[in-house]
This record gives structure tokens, sequence and C-alpha cells, in this order.
């Protein structure tokens, strides 16, 4: 009988840490390729291709983005932590502060530009999965002293050749 009365306590803690924080948390891991006919895309981000790699180890997210258009490359990527600290990268043009959180089940990217001028622009992107984590959705949110936009990008999963 004493077994169980610690070990009923200790389930009941357990069961409660669970149902604090929430639901289990996605892994964006894989190679997504952009289907252009499933997002909405300003005019700028339709490229002829696009395909995002994702390493994503909690807390570590590694995300890189191979565009192409006309024949031209365009590559992009950063490295951040889910936990929803800061980091700055700073280069002549401006410094970019960027940090990535979980609320609930989207994970969020949140950037905030500091132009040389002092003038500011912020994005906001919420990464989802959808149709059993198939499916790869980025809704962004550009805001800055010039041009505002909002880009749905959604994402097929690259099978693993077997």
């Amino acid at each position: 009988m004493i077994k169980l009365k610690v070990i009923g306590p200790a389930v009941l803690l357990a069961a409660a840490v669970l149902a604090v924080s929430g639901v289990e948390k996605a892994d964006f891991t894989g190679v997504w390729v952009i289907n252009a006919q499933k997002s909405q895309l300003a005019n700028w981000a339709k490229f002829d291709q696009t395909t995002i790699t994702i390493e994503h180890k909690e807390p570590t997210f590694k995300f890189h983005r191979v565009s192409v258009k006309g024949g031209k490359t365009d590559e992009s990527g950063y490295e951040l932590t889910t936990d929803g600290v800061e980091k700055a990268k700073r280069d002549a043009r401006m410094t970019v502060y960027s940090r990535l959180l979980w609320e609930g089940e989207v994970l969020v990217l949140q950037d905030r530009m500091v132009l040389a001028d002092g003038r500011e622009a912020t994005n906001t992107v919420r990464y989802t999965l959808k149709d059993g984590g198939k499916t790869f959705v980025a809704e962004e949110k550009f805001r800055g002293p010039v041009v505002k936009y909002d880009n749905l990008w959604v994402a097929d999963k690259k099978e693993r050749p077997e």
C-alpha cells in the first residue's frame, strides 16, 4: 500500500505537467518543395522552384531555402533555438534580431530589422504541419517602412528514395 501512495501522486503530477505543457511539438525535419498552386505569394516570391530543407532537433532549428527563377539561384537560411532567445545578426545595411518560439502547436519566427538609417521592419512567420506531417505551411507577414506583404507558403514533403 505504501508504494501506491507514492506512485499515485507521482502519476498525477506527471499528468498535470503534460496537461500544462500542452500538445506534443511538431518535428519539421524534412525536404519540402513549394506547391505554387496551393501557395499565395507576392510577385517577388513566385519562383520557378523553391525547396526548403529543415533540420529540427528540439530545440535546434536549421532552415535553408533554395529558390530558382529564370535560371538564377537565391538562397537564405538561419539557425535558431525554439526557446525564444533572441539572436542578432549585423551587416552594413541592417541589424536583424530573430527569435523562434512555440505558441501551442505553431512555431513562430519573429524578425525585427533595424536599417542603418534607423527605420524598422518586422517579419513574422507561423510554421505548421498539416495532412499528418506531409504538408508544411508558413504564413508570413512582412511590414516595412515602404513594403508590406503577406505570403502563404505551402510545401509538400519530398519523399526519400527507397
